[in-house]
């Protein structure tokens, strides 16, 4: 990793656990650098051991002293907030790929339940799988979902997934291979919402990461999530990609995360 001159500088790395096995990690945490370059942010990128056994501790190894934001990619879900979590402490303020994908699939869920005049605070809401993104839960109910189910695969036999969901206004369903559906033949409710493909979140990391650098925040609070998600449920048409940054979303992402980096619910 070499440190760079310039603005604060944002570090790219990864395990490789969440990607195919075999595949080069290289050129893809290159890609994250200069797409990160490209807007203007002073990037680098460091590889992790996926094998090494003490992953937060390789984490550490990796990452100077110095460096003030982590983008932690690739990585699966149960190693990569083991890893946040060292990182934190140390002092290093910690952004997601999955972070993107809850706000993503978050506002997502507003959108349609406003679509379809579902009260927010009154739908019941199905999530399938949390294992994959642990944010989602607790995103969920920073932004107001109060009847809220988790599920998980493993509890299939004796709880199909459309059995629990029957009575559900939305279907978070996180699963990265779904084996049943979440309705039954016929059925056109509960509205299903699918874990997005990474691509179609990045648009949001450029304004948190410009909220993080402007605020030296030493963690990313779920309220700062909620903020943004609330924001993009606002301005962003049901179903709609999020793959490329354009500086109004970017700009209004900043501001609603500042918002609520400088003014927690907790103060």
């Amino acid at each position: 990793m070499n440190r760079l001159s310039g603005s604060e500088l944002i570090v790219v790395i990864s395990d490789g656990s969440a990607v195919p096995a075999g595949t080069d990690l290289n050129p893809v945490l290159s890609g994250h650098a200069r797409w990160l370059k490209s807007l203007g942010f002073d990037s680098a990128t460091a590889q992790l051991n996926p094998d090494a056994l003490d992953a937060p501790a390789g984490a550490l190894s990796v990452v100077r002293a110095e460096v003030s934001i982590v983008y932690l990619v690739h990585t699966r879900a149960d190693r990569a907030e083991q890893i946040r979590q060292a990182l934190e402490d140390a002092g290093h303020a910690v952004v997601t790929d999955n972070d993107l994908r809850a706000v993503v699939t978050a506002a997502r869920v507003l959108t349609e339940l406003r679509r379809t005049g579902h009260p927010i605070n009154q739908s019941a809401v199905v999530v399938a799988d949390t294992d994959e993104l642990f944010q989602m839960a607790p995103l969920l109910i920073a932004i107001g979902i109060r009847n809220l189910v988790l599920w998980k695969q493993a509890d299939a036999t004796a709880l199909p997934l459309a059995r629990i969901a029957q009575d559900a206004d939305i279907v978070v369903d996180l699963r990265a291979v779904p084996v049943d559906a979440p309705r039954t033949p016929g059925q056109t409710s509960p509205l299903v919402v699918r874990l997005p493909a990474l691509a179609d979140c990045l648009a949001v990391l450029p304004g948190l990461l410009a909220a993080m650098v402007n605020t030296r925040t030493a963690r990313l609070p779920i309220d700062v999530l909620a903020a943004v998600t609330q924001m993009l449920a606002t301005t962003t048409a049901p179903g709609s990609a999020l793959a490329t940054p354009d500086p109004t979303l970017t700009d209004g992402i900043a501001w609603a995360a500042r918002q609520a980096l400088r003014h927690p619910r907790s103060g």
